[in-house]
């Protein structure tokens, strides 16, 4: 028997739920032409939504690219991805769409080869010296010059990276571009939401107020409990609701998060051939702690020695840690060196600001450092 539950990937039907509003309202703003900032924490299924945004819209008749920043290394790598991705575009037209890719764009020539199966594989070379601004531009005008009348959605994930790409110069090369397309819609999604929301919130930024900024939240509780049900009932197995509603908490109902918890107790109580109750929860949770102990192990060898003064005492008290009181309560030294400890935990997203408290991210890290370090 298959496990109904998925987690670490962009997850599809039927591992797919809920979302319908936010799906909604992006199918609507790519439809009336309108940009949009999506930002998330991580783990909370923005991949999944956008990779179902792209689906739908595919249905619509559009073509679609999806780009993640993280694998743009150069303007050149750049340029190289986005004009496969439309090369991808192309199915049987693709001779004609590496044609006409070949003649619009000066510097740049694109080149097929074969796979074993036969089926093309795109890649470019630069001619040296020749890899000008009007290069990049010609390349991201393709989405208006081809196949016309068709519409395009233009995916930009992880966008917040652009800042590594030789500064605002990209910023302000791709802004000068885009901002004229008429057929081509975009989506500029990211995890670090500061730092994208920096690119667009900021005056004197290219993309300054670009798009309309959508935050992804959590899905609500009741509505992800009734998903866990019934995905074991599909299975053969019973959980009832309030076990549904413990797992979710336990886990701060983080989508991801949730998959894996309902995961790893549905494997549980298939090989012991049971329902699940309290007690294999609790099981199936130790069961993902230590799965991820490596993973939270190498974050903790990161942390300054600061630091992880900082995270074992808000592992036991999150409020109010720049007093005296709690300085000494904790031995933490210096303000000062608290102060820019956390500040620099914030900017990796390891804590998270809540009025006076500071909340880890992560609630798997918090119950880690519990465990082990505070026995």
């Amino acid at each position: 028997m298959e496990n109904p539950f998925q987690y670490g990937k962009v997850v599809a039907e039927p591992y797919f739920t809920d979302r319908e509003t936010e799906l909604a309202s992006l199918i609507k703003d790519v439809e009336d032409r309108h940009n949009v900032v999506l930002h998330s924490p991580r783990r909370y299924g923005k991949t999944s939504l956008l990779c179902k945004l792209a689906a739908c819209m595919q249905e619509r008749d559009y073509n679609v690219i999806y780009l993640d920043f993280f694998r743009v290394t150069s303007r050149e790598s750049f340029m190289e991805l986005y004009s496969r991705e439309i090369f991808n575009q192309s199915g049987k037209r693709w001779k004609s769409v590496l044609k006409q890719i070949g003649a619009l764009v000066q510097g740049m020539r694109p080149v097929v080869s074969f796979d074993a199966q036969g089926k093309p594989k795109y890649s470019v070379t630069f001619e040296a010296g020749k890899v000008l601004s009007e290069s990049l531009e010609s390349v991201l005008d393709l989405t208006e010059k081809l196949d016309p009348p068709k519409r395009w959605l233009v995916i930009f994930d992880e966008f917040q990276e652009i800042a590594k790409l030789n500064g605002e110069s990209f910023e302000n090369a791709l802004r000068a571009a885009i901002q004229h397309h008429k057929r081509s819609s975009y989506v500029f999604s990211g995890s670090r939401h500061h730092l994208l929301l920096d690119i667009f919130n900021r005056p004197g930024r290219a993309f300054y107020r670009f798009g309309k900024v959508m935050q992804l939240a959590k899905i609500d509780p009741a509505i992800m409990a009734k998903f866990v049900v019934d995905r074991f009932k599909q299975s053969g197995k019973d959980i009832s609701p309030e076990l549904a509603a413990q797992l979710i908490e336990r886990v701060e109902n983080i989508p991801n998060y949730v998959q894996y918890l309902a995961a790893e107790l549905w494997q549980l109580a298939w090989q012991k051939n049971c329902d699940p109750d309290a007690a294999l929860l609790e099981r199936a949770l130790e069961s993902m702690l230590d799965n991820l102990a490596d993973f939270f192990l190498q974050i903790w060898d990161g942390l300054s020695l600061q630091q992880k003064r900082i995270v074992l005492a808000l592992s036991r008290e999150n409020t109010n840690p720049f007093s005296q009181d709690y300085h000494k309560r904790y031995r933490l030294g210096p303000i000062s060196s608290s102060q820019r400890a956390i500040q620099k935990l914030l900017a990796d997203q390891l804590l998270a600001k809540r009025g006076s408290a500071y909340e880890f991210s992560d609630p798997l890290f918090l119950l880690f450092i519990r465990k082990r370090f505070l026995v």
